[in-house]
């Protein structure tokens, strides 16, 4: 942030804190006087950044999805063994930490989110959108052609459904689902049987 301007840093600051607190709490908790206490600001200062708290939503949501995107990519690509890239990312995507991660305001927005996306306006359900495709093309692009669009579609609805269902269940038992979903998962999508076309990978 170094390069930005004052304004531009503050709105970075906002934008940063919406995104925690939208992926913790959910879109209907954002109150905007909250939302600017907590960045450390003012409650009048909101307006010379957004437009409204539906532009502020779409922002914050396309920061989250940036983020999520961001760190999930830099940590899927740092192999630890000889896995295939596709079992890196299920392996952190499915993690303990990723688990976690929601609670404090961290993490993929789309499990912790989907089902709040229709609650959003029209050029927030346009960044939802955006977001689902961005972890499906994800996906393809770590199966280096082993799937193709309905398969990796598949796979991020069993991820995020995985993650989410584990969320709802004591934290003695979740790691364990986790894992077992993990195992399954690679069986069902990293096997001989899954095509290997390289032409069905998006570019």
């Amino acid at each position: 942030m170094a390069n930005l301007s004052k304004k531009e840093q503050t709105h970075q600051r906002i934008l940063s804190t919406a995104a925690r607190m939208i992926r913790k709490d959910g879109f209907e908790a954002l109150a905007v006087a909250d939302l600017m206490k907590q960045a450390g600001l003012t409650h009048g200062g909101f307006y010379a950044h957004f437009a409204n708290r539906d532009a502020l939503l779409a922002e914050a949501l396309d920061y989250a999805r940036q983020e999520s995107q961001d760190l999930l990519a830099a940590t899927a690509q740092q192999p630890t063994s000889d896995s295939p890239a596709l079992q890196r990312f299920l392996d952190v995507y499915l993690s303990e930490q990723h688990l976690a991660a929601s609670p404090q305001g961290l993490g993929c927005p789309v499990a912790a989110l989907s089902s709040e996306f229709h609650r959003l306006d029209a050029s927030g359900q346009t960044v939802a959108t955006q977001t689902v495709a961005d972890l499906i093309q994800r996906l393809l692009r770590a199966g280096a052609g082993r799937l193709n669009a309905d398969q990796a579609f598949l796979l991020a609805s069993a991820m995020v459904g995985a993650l989410q269902l584990a969320r709802t269940l004591p934290a003695t038992e979740a790691p364990a689902l986790l894992a077992r979903t993990r195992q399954q998962l690679c069986k069902m999508f990293l096997s001989d049987s899954v095509p290997a076309t390289p032409a069905q990978v998006l570019n």
